[in-house]
């Protein structure tokens, strides 16, 4: 195997070669993805600003995560890279010795599980524990909950978008217990359903949950979550899981403690997603502390994604389309800048949505929206 040298952030990486040259080919020994590295921008300004001072890469590969803690959070003093690859692990252990963090960083022969499991004492959890799987965290969830001290921070990445997303229900159904709703907002939607799925098995072992930060980016979703043991604060987390219920025909949308079939606006059909995550998203002290991270190390495209997601939980959970408004009216797509003009004239308030390419994030209703996209292409002519 080749390998090479790349600089990710301050840190430098030993990887395959072949990791630079396109999508790794699947009988590769040794994984890397540098299109991940928004998602290792983000992990860095977060351990920084919940000051993780141990840190678990509990599927590290080649530790590019957990490296990247060690070298840039300021935070870490033990970083754990555990993986099953022994081959992964020798470009770890020399990526380590090439950053001076040898001494920080623990590198793990082991099944991920097996070894998060095992942190059974106090003093042996970890302040943050990430997950990345190649598709569904959702097996490792238990075991990472497990492994995280309270008040610490779990973190899961999900690369099975297209179940999550609703373009296999069947797939979200059998991993997740949910139902999926292949939508406008079908990210936000798959994010609440991966933190559904999550809750729901952290409460089983009487740990509570809590988002911190999620986001949506290229081919992943990902969610961090604050840990809190004890009976209630697990009944707390439930608490917050529920339905998401989309009427087919008037497109009113409106959130459910239970699935329903008929909307509840018009008697027509509806269509339910859940059950999932309807609470909030983002702690806002820790993604302003994040954000205030990632400026301060130059990691401009984390720095921009943070900024984004406190501001959407002020707001429904979804969004409306103007391209989809304006498909039904038969007219080409209006100015974004117009429709939210008239939307401010008739007192509505409005937000970017930050999980998808395009939305609008508003208290209107559909109607209201409707309204102030149809009032856009009579007073531009269409």
């Amino acid at each position: 195997m080749m390998k090479v040298r790349v600089v990710e952030g301050k840190t430098r990486l030993v990887v395959p070669a072949r990791s630079l040259e396109g999508a790794p080919p699947s009988q590769s020994p040794v994984f890397f993805n540098p299109a991940a590295k928004l998602n290792r921008d983000v992990s860095v300004s977060i351990a920084a600003a919940a000051r993780s001072r141990t840190f678990c890469d509990s599927l590290a590969g080649v530790g590019s995560r957990g490296l990247r803690v060690a070298v840039e959070s300021g935070k870490a003093e033990s970083v754990a890279l555990v993986d099953f690859n022994k081959e992964a692990l020798k470009l770890a252990r020399e990526g380590a010795r090439l950053n001076r963090v040898a001494g920080v960083c623990q590198v793990v022969h082991g099944e991920s599980n097996s070894f998060l499991f095992g942190r059974f004492g106090r003093l042996q959890k970890f302040d943050s524990v990430d997950v990345d799987p190649f598709g569904s965290p959702i097996g490792h969830v238990q075991a990472a909950v497990s492994a995280t001290a309270k008040g610490g921070i779990a973190s899961f990445t999900a690369t099975d978008t297209a179940a999550l997303c609703g373009v296999y229900p069947s797939a979200c159904r059998r991993r997740y217990g949910a139902e999926p709703l292949n939508n406008s907002f079908h990210h936000e939607t798959g994010i609440r359903i991966l933190l559904g799925g999550v809750a729901s098995l952290a409460a089983s072992l009487e740990i509570g949950v809590a988002p911190v930060a999620v986001h949506s980016s290229r081919h992943y979703i990902r969610a961090y979550v604050r840990v809190e043991p004890g009976a209630s604060k697990a009944d707390a987390a439930i608490a917050h899981l529920g339905y998401l219920v989309s009427g087919m025909g008037c497109r009113h949308m409106q959130v459910s403690d239970k699935r329903s079939e008929a909307c509840a606006t018009c008697g027509g059909k509806a269509r339910s997603a859940g059950p999932l995550w309807k609470g909030g998203l983002a702690d806002g002290a820790l993604t302003r502390s994040a954000e205030e991270a990632a400026k301060t190390r130059g990691l401009l495209d984390a720095e921009s994604l943070l900024g984004r997601l406190e501001a959407a939980d002020d707001f429904p959970p979804w969004s409306f389309s103007i391209e989809e408004a304006c498909s039904s009216l038969g007219v080409a797509t209006v100015p974004r800048g117009s429709v939210l003009r008239h939307l401010a004239e008739a007192g509505h308030t409005w937000g970017e949505q930050p999980f998808e390419k395009t939305g609008v994030k508003t208290n209107a209703s559909y109607d209201e929206f409707y309204s102030a996209v149809k009032e856009s292409t009579v007073r531009l002519g269409r």
